[in-house]
């Protein structure tokens, strides 16, 4: 769990979802609220620091490991097996450093932009007790095929991306889909705000 000596969030944002329902998007959308606000913000990467530590275990270029290149595609079913490896012996590993590479502001708002497992969310809970909400996104498989998903056997049924298939306890649902759920979004980031700034 955190120290008690290390920053805390006011608020610990956790958003999870398929890939392309949006989630860098909203998660910018927060962000940019956020500076309109004046209000202290930060994104947290939970994969940021898998990525990170396996380029530099193997000599690999951490940068392209990263973006979503042919080079990223090559490592990740080895990438995906030595992280599981490591969750294994620490659930909390990745999460853990996640926070460290950012160094989010204390009491300000921290969205992380990828929780991915029950583990991941369930170090957050005891590490930050009382100041987590999970947001659940969605998309149509229409929109996200619109987005440039096609469903790659070994990585959108593997437990990356199906682990929290089944979890239900969210704080928030919202459709990413575009056109009518865009005002639906703006309407929840006003909300988050007016909570968290009192």
């Amino acid at each position: 769990s955190a120290s008690n000596c290390s920053p805390k969030p006011r608020q610990l944002l956790l958003i999870s979802g398929k890939r392309k329902s949006g989630k860098d998007h909203v998660t910018s959308r927060i962000l940019a609220a956020a500076a309109e606000r004046n209000f202290p913000a930060a994104c947290v990467r939970v994969s940021q620091p898998l990525k990170a530590e396996y380029a530099r275990l193997h000599k690999l270029d951490a940068d392209r490991l990263a973006d979503s290149t042919e080079y990223k595609e090559a490592f990740r079913a080895d990438m995906i097996a030595w992280g599981e490896r490591l969750r294994a012996a620490d659930p909390g590993c990745f999460c853990r450093l996640a926070v460290q590479m950012a160094q989010p502001p204390a009491d300000g708002l921290w969205v992380v932009s990828d929780v991915r497992r029950p583990t991941d969310i369930q170090y957050f809970l005891s590490a930050y007790p009382g100041r987590v909400h999970l947001l659940r996104l969605r998309a149509s498989d229409e929109t996200r095929t619109r987005r440039g998903w096609a469903f790659v056997p070994g990585v959108d049924d593997a437990e990356s991306e199906c682990a929290l298939d089944s979890w239900e306890r969210w704080d928030s649902e919202l459709d990413n889909s575009g056109g009518e759920c865009d005002s639906e979004i703006d309407r929840w980031i006003d909300l988050l705000f007016d909570r968290l700034i009192v």
